[in-house]
């Protein structure tokens, strides 16, 4: 028995139409993405670059790896589902062969995400360096960096602290100005990261005939949290199980009793303040979307910049506003604090209310295209959309859908709900850029 032969038997055949029909809807999908993003790579390779644009690319690319690496070890990056893991672990063939069709197809993620991440920044603060040069150095990063999640992957080390670390250093360092040209090196540079990302595949080709069924099925449960999120359009199954590996994580935490005397209302306050210590990525990605609107500015025109200042600031509000999500989504919680829903639920406002207003202010002040009045919408916006989403009620799949003839069964009752909030985000938006 071969690897191949196992593989055959635990892919079920699909019809050819079936093939074709899913094939089409993602040549579609990648059509558009694909045009929307030579658009932006096109209007970055006719920017003239600025000086200290080559310092801004390299911070954006490092944070652009460590990012990259996070999610991947968070899924693995290797992974089986339960219905693959008998014949990985048990199948009388050796266990490399079966997943190296899986860890091929990663490499080849990684260099096409890895060679398109160089358009993406370009497109911000122009071409630095020459295309291809940047292509390939991105492509070579882009393996290097799956092939070293895979190695981190088999030898369990927990590197995840290390790559927050390095996050909150680029973002930092974007902060930080320079007049660093950039464009040293070229060709040389490339052939470097080449030859680093070769030496870790080769590790990682090793490594991979060694993954423990600990090793395989870890990613395997959030995938299938994620597919079926994604199916349902829901992330509360996902964003759970999120929070389980992060206590997992944690390991044990100190506890912080609100002092008696205190009311009841600043102690449950309060108490979104001892959650957030305890989820450092939240303050991390607060702190590094000040720098989104900005850096947006360098690209688009200036009428763009507010509406992706509101949206930023209602993505860093929504991470603070983990306890007013888990209090409305938990009648039982609700019952047991003793309070009223709607002053309970402003309580847990009152957190992600100051780090908008927060958040706006400062943003505002290195970003030159967003007055006053728009930061001011956007921290009232932000709060705003936050509150509705988070009060929404649970989702009714059975809502009523309508057959529109040439656009065929179309869910109007799932998109009535789903639009509370993101709805009035997009009013916002509008208001922002007429302004």
């Amino acid at each position: 028995m071969t690897a191949f032969a196992v593989d055959r038997r635990l892919r079920t055949p699909m019809p050819w139409r079936f093939v074709v029909a899913r094939l089409y809807s993602q040549l579609v999908v990648f059509s558009i993405i694909a045009a929307v993003g030579y658009g932006w790579a096109y209007a970055g390779l006719t920017k003239t670059p600025q000086a200290g644009n080559a310092w801004t690319a390299l911070c954006l690319s490092v944070l652009g790896a460590a990012v990259l690496m996070k999610v991947a070890l968070a899924f693995g990056p290797v992974f089986v589902g339960g219905d693959r893991m008998f014949w990985v672990l048990s199948a009388p063939v050796a266990r490399g062969p079966l997943l190296l069709p899986r860890f091929l197809g990663l490499l080849a993620v990684g260099a096409v995400v890895g060679a398109a991440w160089p358009a993406a920044v370009f497109g911000m603060v122009g071409a630095v360096v020459p295309p291809l040069v940047a292509a390939g150095v991105g492509a070579g990063a882009g393996v290097a960096v799956v092939a070293g999640s895979v190695v981190v992957q088999r030898a369990r080390l927990r590197v995840q602290p290390w790559l927050s670390g390095l996050v909150a250093l680029a973002v930092g360092a974007l902060l930080v100005p320079s007049s660093w040209a950039g464009g040293q090196g070229g060709w040389p540079v490339a052939m470097a990261v080449w030859v680093v990302a070769i030496g870790l595949v080769v590790s990682a080709a090793v490594a991979v005939r060694h993954l423990r069924r600990a090793d395989l099925a870890a990613g395997a449960a959030l995938a299938g949290a994620a597919r079926v999120s994604v199916n349902w359009f829901d992330l509360a199954l996902f964003g759970a199980l999120l929070a389980e590996r992060r206590a997992r994580l944690l390991g044990r935490v100190r506890s912080s009793r609100p002092r008696a005397t205190a009311p009841r209302f600043l102690a449950f306050a309060w108490i979104d303040a001892l959650r957030l210590r305890r989820t450092p990525n939240a303050v991390l990605l607060w702190v590094a979307l000040l720098l989104v609107p900005a850096l947006v500015g360098l690209a688009w025109e200036s009428a763009v910049v507010p509406a992706v200042h509101l949206v930023a600031a209602f993505l860093a509000t929504d991470r603070l506003a983990a306890g007013l999500k888990f209090v409305c989504r938990s009648p039982a919680m609700r019952r047991a604090s003793g309070m009223p829903d709607r002053r309970l639920r402003l309580a847990h406002l009152v957190f992600p209310a100051g780090g908008a207003v927060l958040w706006c202010a400062v943003s505002v002040a290195f970003t030159p295209q967003v007055s006053m009045l728009n930061g001011l919408i956007s921290a009232a916006g932000a709060v705003a959309v936050v509150y509705r989403i988070a009060t929404r009620p649970p989702i009714d799949y059975g809502a009523a859908v309508i057959d529109f003839g040439l656009y065929g069964p179309t869910p109007l009752g799932l998109m009535a709900q789903f639009s509370r909030g993101p709805v009035l985000l997009a009013v916002l938006a509008v208001v922002q850029m007429s302004l």
